[in-house]
């Protein structure tokens, strides 16, 4: 009871440490990303701070898997160090022991993971998503500032309005350029013109105005067409209802997923994913015990080099077969599984050697 109390309050303190520095870390990356978006006029700075709580939560169950693995590898390795490990192990405390004591303390850091991979990351991948498109909206309101020019998100329209007058509507020396699906410019004056709000789309009759069509600026390809009245639209406000983000692979929720799992083979890969993220946090954690336990000065450098090697091997190789999931190849997530099983044993096999006296490398040092 002595050790168990003892292990668990280290790996709880170290888990903490390093939780506390991810949690830290993720949200300034996220920060940056969003700072650069920021810039360039994509999103309001207002907006920065909850759309990063959102990326730090779709997050969430990677930065429990990497402090789950990390607490246990320094753990074990300042036992190792200080000789704890060497003097329990001659006592009759078994490598089986720890590998049973760490899985105890696992099982709650799988469970909190699996919620956060099914139900929470999808939520937050939603909402960002949904928050995105809202500013996309919002972001058009910038069109009716009078005395500037202003461009839409996606870059394919400008606006300038001279003057403009919010209760009667009315605007004088407008300006508008669009690109259409055929990548042809054009380029609209009037002097003056009228701003309706029907239901959310914002449209502009335009009036005694020119249109401009521009197909091959270089060569002077311009066609020009004057009109007396033409209705332009000029935004679109966010309506919850109308404006709802359709679900992908990352946002559609876990029960819709699996309903709809003999549907698309994209939707098996992306159940599979959010199913081998809180699997391989309680594999990981496992293979973790045997790996850091130092039973010869000859793997004293390699517990630095073994973890972290094996860790991104795991993963690439659950990532590769998820990629197959993804594209059809393989028609079921339990091909998955094989690979979890096999990683499982591995972290056995790796403990029983090391509970042998010559550990898994003979040493003459022993």
């Amino acid at each position: 009871m002595l050790i168990k109390n003892a292990f668990y309050k280290e790996l709880v303190g170290n888990a903490v440490k390093i939780l506390t520095v991810l949690v830290v870390i993720l949200p300034v990356t996220e920060l940056f990303k969003l700072l650069e978006q920021a810039t360039s006029g994509n999103i309001p700075t207002v907006t920065i701070f909850t759309l990063m709580l959102y990326g730090t939560l779709a997050s969430f169950p990677m930065i429990l898997n990497i402090a789950s693995f990390l607490a246990i590898v320094i753990t074990m390795n300042r036992y190792s160090k200080d000789h704890e490990l060497a003097v329990w192990l001659a006592s009759g405390v078994s490598s089986f022991y720890w590998l049973r004591q760490t899985a105890i303390f696992l099982v709650p850091i799988m469970i909190t993971c699996g919620v956060c991979s099914l139900y929470i990351t999808p939520w937050a991948v939603y909402k960002s998503e949904q928050y995105a498109k809202y500013l996309t909206k919002q972001n058009a309101n910038m069109g009716l500032t009078p005395g500037q020019f202003n461009e839409s998100p996606d870059g394919k329209e400008v606006y300038y309005i001279e003057k403009y007058s919010l209760s009667q509507g009315y605007a004088k020396n407008v300006f508008l350029q669009y690109t259409d699906e055929s990548n042809i410019v054009y380029n609209i004056t009037a002097k003056e013109g009228n701003v309706h709000n029907d239901n959310g789309m914002m449209s502009m009759t335009l009036f005694n105005g020119n249109r401009y069509q521009i197909s091959n600026f270089d060569k002077g390809n311009i066609i020009n067409l004057h009109f007396n009245t033409m209705s332009a639209t000029l935004k679109q406000t966010y309506d919850p209802d109308r404006d709802k983000v359709g679900l992908g692979d990352r946002s559609m929720p876990t029960p819709q997923l699996i309903s709809l799992y003999e549907t698309s083979s994209s939707l098996r890969g992306a159940l599979s994913r959010r199913i081998s993220v809180f699997i391989m946090t309680f594999i990981m954690g496992l293979i973790a015990v045997p790996l850091s336990m130092q039973t010869s000065r000859v793997q004293g450098s390699l517990v630095f080099i073994l973890p972290p090697l094996i860790y991104g091997i795991y993963q690439n190789i659950v990532m590769s077969v998820e990629s197959k999931i993804n594209d059809g190849t393989l028609n079921s997530i339990l091909y998955v599984f094989p690979v979890h099983i096999a990683l499982l044993a591995f972290a056995i096999g790796m403990t029983y050697i090391k509970s042998k006296p010559n550990g898994y490398f003979r040493s003459k040092n022993k």
